[in-house]
């Protein structure tokens, strides 16, 4: 039975559509590597219970992505009796004698016998007519292999194609020696020779395969590395990577290189139009022979795209692994490059609310000190095909911006009474350096950085309207927003340095504790841009209909050519009427509904 990406859960809220674009727009030049997201891992998301169903992962492949996770960290096993790899840990027997009871049972069970194993294993059909093998304390289906991903991926990726929709997703390949029937609940045994996966049977090179038409590969870095006038600097300006944040050599030609720099997601999404980076993890010990040789066209080396740094949390504040760092002021002094967070604190005792409450407190100060969370259990014994809702809110707490509830005009949507001067960004000291959307006419400072230098700021000289504030910024530092998470808490810390004649969060004056960000939606309602007051939106921005116009440019691209061709066949019969054609707007070779910017 195939499969398909089901994208009928979403992210619900006007709000949070609108954080995650205003989130993924602000980042879009920063370089991947820096850029955090909310991980999981699907072991604990989809498998908690033990079940391995084809189905049912689809539609917790299919829900994780509809609400917000990018990074994916996956488990594979290899069967050597069957020589491919599996999602279940232990490998199903191949067996000619197979037996099915009675069609006309509510549950058929099947019995299969298997020597080379020496066992007997029994299953179930699910609701989907396949049959669920029970392997000790897993039930799988024979059918749930790196091609399900695949196929719900490839959906994913075509139902999210337009600029409002499209982000970059990270899969992370963690690979196993799938277990004996015969002793499921026991580590495999190492494997060698003949019976490693070899050829088109390594993980990579099938999921490199299936999804080749989106990938980013280590070949496409390599080549855009070598040479960046003719990669990188080679399209439009905003979709260069900002390059404060990797290391740039030239030669005597003026060519110019970098041994460590990664693309700008827009650089990906819009120029490229790629859409997934695929990397290894770990490589368990029964595979210690593993031949990677072969991968390196589209599957990164081990550790390439993840960095493990563990944290901790007391009373829902993290104590330790953040990557700030007072006095730092340059990147390569934090080492943040693919950080992610190794785990999350046990929250035991606490009831659903609570939990989830101290969660999002926790996640919050993760991707505030520069690192991507990752989710690595089940969520109160429940995956996320079976109960959504609390994998949303932890991808939903992620959020490194805005606090909760803001920007407050997304789900405005236009008309009269156009809150229009309400729509410009401030950091509320007085809420952890969160944002809030305000009155752009009110008088605020503005945070200014200091030349290109991602973590060092100053304050403007003067209190000013959102309109004016851009001109009081001290020589050498210009009017500006925090881009990543851990940008913003440099700004934020700055801040509190202050003296109290600058900054009290404890005045009543308004002036004291806020401070204007060069990030603004006045243009249209929810799209949030920077680089001053007149700053244009680059496509139209309704949150609540950002599905609909996806599907709405494919019908809208068809009608146009039924007009043209009917004009056509017009203007054939009669010469003497004019010509009248219809014109697609195309940007950067995408076709969008949108404000013309």
């Amino acid at each position: 039975m195939s499969v398909q990406y089901d994208s009928s859960e979403t992210l619900l809220n006007a709000t949070w559509v609108a954080v995650q674009l205003s989130e993924r727009d602000v980042a879009g030049q920063i370089p991947l590597n820096y850029v955090t997201n909310p991980a999981v891992a699907l072991s604990a998301a989809c498998f908690g219970n033990g079940i391995y169903d084809q189905q049912d992962a689809a539609q917790c492949f299919s829900n994780l992505l509809a609400i917000g996770y990018r990074r994916f960290v996956v488990d594979l096993y290899w069967s050597v009796s069957r020589r491919t790899w599996y999602f279940c840990p232990v490998s199903i027997p191949v067996s000619p004698g197979v037996t099915i009871s009675s069609a006309t049972s509510t549950t058929k069970t099947t019995t299969a016998t298997a020597s080379a194993d020496s066992a007997t294993i029994t299953g179930t059909d699910d609701s989907n007519g396949d049959t669920l093998y029970e392997l000790g304390s897993y039930k799988c289906t024979d059918n749930l292999d790196p091609y399900t991903l695949a196929e719900v991926l490839v959906g994913y990726f075509r139902d999210t194609n337009s600029r409002l929709t499209v982000y970059t997703t990270y899969l992370v390949l963690n690979l196993h020696v799938a277990a004996s029937a015969s002793t499921p609940n026991e580590p495999a045994s190492t494997i060698s020779g003949g019976q490693l996966p070899s050829g088109n049977e390594l993980a990579g090179s099938i999921l490199g395969t299936a999804l080749d038409d989106f990938i980013y590969s280590p070949a496409q870095l390599a080549t855009d590395r070598s040479n960046l006038n003719q990669s990188w600097y080679k399209v439009d300006e905003g979709y260069m990577p900002i390059t404060e944040y990797f290391t740039v050599h030239e030669n005597e030609a003026g060519e110019q290189s970098t041994p460590d720099g990664w693309p700008s997601s827009k650089y990906i999404q819009l120029a490229k139009r790629d859409r997934v980076l695929i990397g290894y993890g770990s490589i368990d010990s029964q595979l210690l022979n593993y031949n990677l040789s072969t991968e390196g066209n589209s599957v990164f080396p081990p550790g390439y795209l993840t960095s493990d740094v563990t944290v901790s949390a007391t009373n829902g504040t993290l104590t330790s692994g953040c990557l700030y760092e007072p006095g730092f002021t340059s990147v390569s002094q934090t080492n943040s490059s693919w950080a992610i967070s190794s785990g999350l604190p046990v929250l035991d005792g606490l009831s659903t609310d609570e939990t989830m409450a101290s969660l999002s407190n926790v996640l919050s100060g993760i991707t505030a000190c520069g690192l991507s969370p990752m989710l690595n259990t089940t969520l109160f014994d429940q995956t996320a095909d079976q109960q959504v809702e609390h994998y949303r809110n932890f991808s939903l707490s992620s959020s490194w911006a805005w606090v909760l509830g803001e920007p407050h005009d997304a789900n405005y949507g236009g008309g009269d009474g156009d809150p229009k001067y309400d729509r410009c960004a401030i950091m509320d000291l007085t809420l952890n350096g969160h944002w809030r959307s305000t009155n752009c006419t009110e008088k605020r400072r503005g945070a200014c950085r200091i030349g290109n230098s991602p973590f060092s700021w100053v304050l403007s000289d003067t209190i000013e309207s959102f309109s004016k504030v851009s001109d009081s910024c001290p020589p050498g530092s210009s009017f500006a927003v925090p881009r990543t998470g851990l940008e913003n808490t440099y700004l934020y810390r700055h801040l509190l340095s202050l003296p109290e004649t600058t900054v009290d969060l404890s005045s009543a004056d308004p002036a004291f504790r806020e401070v204007f960000l060069d990030f603004n939606s006045i243009d249209v309602t929810s799209c949030w841009v920077s680089n001053g007051y007149e700053a244009r939106c680059p496509y139209a921005s309704d949150p609540q209909q950002l599905e609909r116009k996806t599907v709405l440019v494919a019908a809208i691209a068809g009608i146009i050519i039924l007009i043209i061709t009917a004009l056509t066949f017009f203007v054939k019969c009669n010469a003497n009427r004019r010509n009248s054609r219809r014109r697609k707007r195309v940007i950067e070779g995408w076709e969008y509904e949108g404000v013309p910017s």
